[in-house]
């Protein structure tokens, strides 16, 4: 079966990541091409990731919206004839909407990778044309994104199928990743190294991460959180050097964040607004545990005090509360915890799964 899978850039970003892996997966039984419509950054992309057999093609578009760049798209869609049309993010749904009307034989699945509330707009508008177009379907990545569009949009052809992903692998050498931990000024007990990946922006929420961290420093002084990722909010980033949380530090970006992963004893989700992080896929696929925030998708993974903590809200005495909870574990309650994080994994999120419930849903 031809596949094409339709997205604006394959730069650094969970969305961009599980197209990446789906498409490998994919590759194995199927005819797989890649699109991306923006220019991808050439420094931080997936893109040496993707298998070799997958065509790739970048279209450089420099414009939002455009006639033009639509007939472009619309002529190699006619060239590649793909059978299933998968599109992730919000620019490529516009044009690949209008392309479902006057391609109305191929099939169409597109992905929802982040909260209903960032899609709520503009589903409600194809809500509004179903009676016109209603050919895509819209895949939730977990249950409570799914629950929610039922809730607000129930005729809208809709499904739930998790993220997923491989099992991660770090590529970096283990005395690289101990060398990288070790090059901070605090050198935490066992049990007491957390790790943040996401860039710094509101979504992420760093600010309260930071604000409960210098209350965890308080009570346990060798507690510490790095945090990786692009600086992307300046004026955030400036908040949080304000607050100057010592066991807070920030180390820019890094390509496979997740490799850090092997030293760190759990991943912090601090965000007020999520999908289904890879991150945190990332982190089950290792037997790290999770401490979050009840944000999106996240209250779908994460079961409290099995494979992580959930806190209940977002304020920072409750997420305090859950990091010194962790550390005051016993080593065998938080090996238990590590090995269910991946007995998690195992069951519910390897993208050979994932990728058998896309086939069901495009045959």
């Amino acid at each position: 079966m031809k596949i094409v899978h339709v997205i604006s850039s394959l730069d650094i970003g969970g969305a961009e990541n599980f197209v990446v892996q789906l498409a490998n997966e994919q590759s194995k039984s199927n005819d797989v091409c890649i699109v991306t419509l923006k220019k991808t950054d050439p420094d931080k992309n997936y893109i040496d990731k993707i298998k070799k057999g997958i065509d790739l093609y970048q279209l450089g578009w420099t414009k939002k919206y455009s006639i033009k760049q639509f007939i472009g798209l619309y002529i190699l869609l006619g060239k590649l004839a793909p059978k299933t049309v998968f599109v992730h993010l919000h620019n490529p749904l516009y044009y690949i909407y209008g392309i479902s009307i006057v391609k109305p034989k191929m099939s169409y699945i597109h992905t929802i990778h982040s909260s209903f509330e960032n899609w709520k707009l503009v589903l409600g508008y194809l809500n509004k044309l179903r009676f016109l177009n209603n050919r895509i379907l819209h895949v939730c990545v977990a249950p409570t994104i799914y629950n929610d569009l039922k809730k607000n949009l129930p005729k809208l052809k809709s499904t739930v199928i998790p993220n997923g992903i491989k099992s991660h692998c770090p590529e970096r050498a283990e005395s690289e990743i101990r060398t990288f931990w070790n090059s901070f000024p605090i050198q935490p007990q066992k049990g007491q190294r957390f790790l943040a990946i996401g860039n710094i922006n509101r979504h992420k929420n760093y600010k309260l991460l930071s604000l409960s961290f210098r209350e965890v420093y308080v009570k346990c002084p060798s507690a510490m959180c790095i945090q990786i990722g692009r600086e992307t909010d300046t004026i955030l980033v400036n908040e949080l050097k304000k607050i100057n949380t010592p066991n807070v530090f920030l180390a820019g970006p890094k390509k496979n964040a997740a490799d850090f992963l092997l030293d760190a004893d759990a991943l912090i989700v601090s965000s007020v607004q999520e999908g289904m992080p890879i991150v945190i896929l990332e982190a089950l696929s290792m037997g790290v545990p999770i401490i979050s925030t009840p944000a999106g998708g996240i209250k779908d993974i994460i079961i409290d005090g099995y494979n992580g903590f959930l806190i209940e809200d977002f304020e920072v005495s409750s997420l305090t509360s859950a990091v010194l909870k962790f550390i005051e574990l016993s080593q065998e309650n938080k090996k238990l915890m590590a090995a269910n994080a991946r007995s998690c994994f195992e069951d519910y999120y390897e993208i050979q799964k994932v990728n058998e419930s896309y086939q069901s849903k495009s045959a």
